[in-house]
């Protein structure tokens, strides 16, 4: 309303997302730890839906965020896109891009503008992920079935977690399965290893060390 009562609106690009995944500390799980004198409930606060998993979990429900842009001067309203995978690292040269300028090379991120406009994409590479780079030093989610591999990679409707030395691999179609409940590994051994490749080498070529497992 604001912007609106300055006139800017139509010029204005606003977007909502949010930090991945409600958080899933122990004490929610059991009442020994809960703060002296407490007698209410710490059930996990805040939702993931139908996706599996909370924070501190490559899961979807420790990665996916929600999201939403608004820009009445380009952008029909009302619209849903269940088609194009974005990450925030998209957004530097996509809104770039939008405002005509010179997008930088060689930085991770792509420009998606064209789904920030309204025309969904098909994703050019996969996406991947990493958590627990220090064995031991990063948090682990209270609820143990939803500790995962400590990497993950997406391309196109398939998602590979794994860890770093080639074990536990959980392969799953988000499309068909977008609760990551049918772990379809052992009938995929060619898609595991190649997408297995891909996501191990881009790992090792982080300047920091390797994490080989996470979880018990």
């Amino acid at each position: 309303d604001g912007l609106g009562e300055l006139g800017v609106l139509d010029n204005t690009i606003l977007i909502l997302t949010s930090d991945n995944g409600p958080t899933d500390w122990p004490l929610y799980y059991d009442r020994e730890q809960y703060p002296e004198g407490y007698s209410g409930e710490l059930y996990p606060p805040g939702s993931t839906g139908r996706f599996f998993g909370r924070k501190w979990s490559l899961y979807e429900g420790g990665i996916r965020m929600p999201f939403m842009i608004q820009w009445n001067h380009r952008i029909t309203g009302g619209q849903t896109d269940k088609t194009t995978v974005l990450a925030a690292m998209d957004l530097f040269p996509s809104l770039l891009s939008i405002l005509g300028m010179k997008v930088p090379q060689g930085i991770d991120g792509l420009d998606m503008s064209r789904a920030l406009l309204g025309e969904p994409l098909e994703r050019e590479g996969p996406v991947m992920w990493e958590y627990a780079s220090n064995p031991g030093g990063s948090i682990q989610p209270g609820n143990g079935a939803f500790i995962s591999p400590n990497l993950a990679i997406r391309e196109g409707d398939w998602k590979l977690l794994i860890n770093a030395d080639h074990s536990d691999p959980r392969l799953f179609n988000l499309i068909n399965d977008p609760g990551e409940q049918n772990n379809l590994a052992t009938g995929e051994p060619e898609k595991v290893k190649k997408m297995a490749e891909k996501v191990i080498s881009w790992r090792k070529s982080m300047p920091v060390e390797v994490a080989l497992k996470r979880g018990n």
